[in-house]
């Protein structure tokens, strides 16, 4: 019985503090387009792009390079 106490206690109030500790957001790195930003609880780390794509930050991931972005001085 104190076993099946301890897990529904686990399960209603530290699971949702741990997911909560572990959610990750990605952000653009000013003016490079083929950097970004991963933050989460720790704190942010620049990531880069694969070969020939840049950061979209509409769908949050790297892409094929868009035609129109402002901001992008790494452009040539």
């Amino acid at each position: 019985m104190k076993f099946c106490a301890l897990l529904l206690y686990l399960i209603v109030f530290v699971t949702p503090f741990v997911i909560a500790q572990t959610q990750a957001y990605v952000l653009a790195y000013p003016g490079d387009c083929s950097k970004y930003q991963q933050c989460d609880a720790s704190g942010c780390f620049i990531m880069s792009c694969g070969r020939g794509t840049e950061f979209n930050p509409a769908i949050g991931t790297c892409d094929y390079p868009l035609r129109d972005r402002s901001g992008c001085s790494n452009r040539g």
